[in-house]
Order: C-alpha cells, then sequence, then structure tokens
C-alpha cells in the first residue's frame, strides 16, 4: 500500500504544538486564550486519522493488539523519557533550593518515580502526572488505542463507529456539564470525562479516514487550515463555540487537511512542523520550568519581564531542538526498542539502482513496521 505524507495534517499537529507551548508558558508569553487548550483535541482526532492510515490493513491481515500496543509503545516511551528525566531534574531543584514557585517535597517524588516512569498516573495527587503535565493527553490517547485495537473488528462496521462516536460525543457533552470547564483528565476527578473527550475526538478520526473516500471535499489551502486553532483562540469564544470546535470544527479540519497538499515549495516547512511536534510538546512543560527556575535562582531574572521576546524565543530553539533530537535520539531509540520487543531485526529498506524509488511503489519494499512507522511519525 502507497504510503501518504499527508504534509498539511503535519502542519497543523505542529501548530497546534505550538499552542499548547505558549498556553503552558504563561511567564514567557504572557496570559493565552484558554481556548488553545483544545489543541488536545485536535492532537485526537489527527492521531486517529493516521493510526486508521498506519495500521487498519497490518491489523485486517492479521497483526495482534498486543503488537500494535508494542510499536505505539516504541514510538512514544523515547521522548517521554527524556521529558520524565527533565522533570526529576526540575523536582530535585525545587527541593534542594525550596523553591518559592512550585512546592515539591522528597515523599512526593518517590511516590511520582515508580508511576511515572512506566507512563502511568500518580496516585492520590492533584494532576496525573506532576513530573509532566502535558503527559496526561499521551497517556489517554493510549487509553483509546488499546480501545479501538481492542474492538477492532466491530468497529469495521461504520454505523457500529459512528454510533460509538455518538456515544461518546454524548458521554462527553454530559461531563461538560457536570464539570462546567473544558479541561477534562487532567485530574482524577474528570478522568471519565477526559476518557469520553480522548474517544470522541479519537473515534472521529477513526471515521473520517473511514468515510473520506466516498466523500468529495475542496482544495482548501493549508496555511487555512493551519490557522484555524491559533485564529479562533484570538477572538476568545466561549463554551458553546468550544464545544461545537471540538464536536464538529475539527473534525472537519481532518477531512479538509487529508486532502489539501502543501505546494512543494513549503513541503519540507510541513513536513518539518509535524516531525518536531512530539518533541516539542512532550519537552516544553519540564524545560520551560527549569528554564524559569534557573534564571530566577542564578540571576536572579523574572522572564516576565522579557514577554514575549523570550517566549518566541525559546519556541524557535525548542523547535530546532526537536528536529535535531528526532534524528539523532528519537528515531535510533524506536527503531531499538522496536527490535527488542518484537525480537526480530529490522530489515534495510531496499533502493532500486540508481536511487529511485517509483511513486506508485513508494513503501512497497518495506518491512510493514517501517512503513506504519513512516505514517505515523508525527503523531
Amino acid at each position: 500500500m502507497p504510503v501518504k505524507s499527508f504534509r498539511t495534517l503535519h502542519g497543523i499537529r505542529g501548530v497546534a504544538a505550538l499552542c499548547i507551548v505558549i498556553l503552558h508558558s504563561p511567564r514567557l508569553f504572557g496570559p493565552a486564550p484558554v481556548f488553545l487548550a483544545l489543541a488536545v483535541d485536535l492532537f485526537f482526532a489527527l492521531s486517529g486519522f493516521v493510526l486508521a492510515h498506519a495500521y487498519e490493513d497490518r491489523l485486517r491481515r492479521g497483526m495482534t493488539p498486543l503488537a500494535f500496543l508494542r510499536q505505539r509503545w516504541a514510538r512514544l516511551y523515547p521522548l517521554y523519557a527524556v521529558g520524565f528525566l527533565l522533570g526529576v531534574v526540575h523536582a530535585v531543584l525545587c527541593i534542594t533550593y525550596n523553591s518559592p514557585t512550585e512546592h515539591w517535597s522528597w515523599r512526593e517524588l518517590y511516590i511520582a518515580l515508580p508511576f511515572a516512569a512506566f507512563m502511568l498516573p500518580v496516585p492520590a495527587v492533584q494532576g496525573l502526572f506532576p513530573l509532566n503535565g502535558p503527559m496526561w493527553s499521551i497517556f489517554f490517547e493510549l487509553l483509546a488505542n488499546l480501545l479501538w485495537v481492542a474492538f477492532w473488528r466491530p468497529l469495521q462496521s461504520v454505523r457500529i463507529l459512528f454510533g460509538t462516536v455518538l456515544v461518546c460525543g454524548g458521554l462527553y457533552v454530559c461531563a461538560l456539564m457536570y464539570v462546567e470547564a473544558p479541561a477534562l483528565g487532567l485530574t482524577w476527578t474528570t478522568f471519565p470525562g477526559g476518557l469520553a473527550r480522548v474517544c470522541y475526538s479519537f473515534g472521529a478520526g477513526l471515521l473520517v479516514h473511514r468515510l473520506r473516500p466516498r466523500l468529495r471535499t475542496p482544495r482548501v489551502p493549508p496555511l487555512m487550515l493551519m490557522g484555524v486553532l491559533p485564529v479562533m483562540a484570538l477572538f476568545r469564544p466561549g463554551p458553546i463555540v468550544q464545544l461545537l470546535s471540538v464536536l464538529l470544527v475539527f473534525p472537519l479540519v481532518v477531512l479538509l487537511g487529508a486532502g489539501s497538499e502543501p505546494r512543494a515549495a513549503t513541503q519540507g516547512i510541513y513536513a518539518s512542523l509535524g516531525k518536531a511536534s512530539y518533541c516539542v510538546y512532550v519537552l516544553h512543560r519540564p524545560l520551560a520550568a527549569l528554564l524559569y527556575a534557573a534564571a530566577l535562582q542564578f540571576a536572579g531574572w523574572r522572564l516576565e519581564a522579557i514577554a514575549p521576546w523570550g517566549g518566541l524565543l525559546f519556541l524557535a530553539g525548542l523547535v530546532a531542538a526537536g528536529l535535531v533530537l528526532t534524528d539523532v535520539f528519537e528515531t535510533p531509540a524506536r527503531r531499538w526498542l522496536t527490535r527488542r520487543l518484537s525480537g526480530k531485526r529490522e530489515e534495510p529498506v531496499r533502493i532500486p539502482v540508481g536511487g529511485g524509488v517509483p511513486r506508485d511503489r513508494v513503501g512497497e519494499d518495506r518491512p510493514a513496521a517501517v512503513q506504519a512507522q513512516a505514517s505515523e511519525r508525527s503523531m
């Protein structure tokens, strides 16, 4: 099966990751619209679409749920481990220097360590992942992945999938009415609502992938699709518009983005944004916390004084570091983990003499695991 890159979707994901960085770094950027928090719902929808594209054929050919989860874990854990270690360093510094901005104790750190090391939420705390808060969404996405592969066969029916998405959407709306805040899933008290939240958006992405061949969609300029989230945030929409964005707008953005590839001259930018997006998302919170704590403790600087210029510099450095770290660490570590978990050596990709790969045969000579990882690379 040909490997399609979906560069516009990669670019959309990259912009969403940058929006999350801005939201989570008020000391570097100043206060940001709360609407940017819905970028995670866009992540979930994008993930559902891309994983369906990467793995549905393999599941039909007999790939087991365990093999799928091994590949997902190998894909996500290397950079997660880097973020985890940075979070530990930050917590130790907070304890050592009695940080006035964030409270940590050795007891809290000892309790958090074994759970966070295995990508599990920490019990008896307010946030599920105190060492790196944004990891709650990665955990919930893995739960959605598990439910998808466990019930993959019945979900092959469009009617059953559509009904499942409707039920999850209804549960999500009910949870919003009960909590009266869109931040579902960040704490133990909103855990059930967070599960409904991810299952709706992830399921909507699966449904978009399933229905897309039957739909005729216009080509929308990719730059316009990439700007939907930040432009909407500028208007600071209320709860109703936020809900409609999750239920309708974001799945529509995924649908249109899947059919609207950028021009050849800008494809590299979109691909780079997607390539760096996961690294940016995983590392931004502990890195920003370390940067602020070090500047305050050792130099007496308050970074709020140079916002948003300091934030823009941080953002540029984070994207550049994400691109380098993905190449020099994440990709080799992922391949090593994949081999260790599967017990097989990864076969090299065979390139025809002359170095070219016919467009109608792209990916045909790759091992199935490599094809799937190439398709979901920025996810």
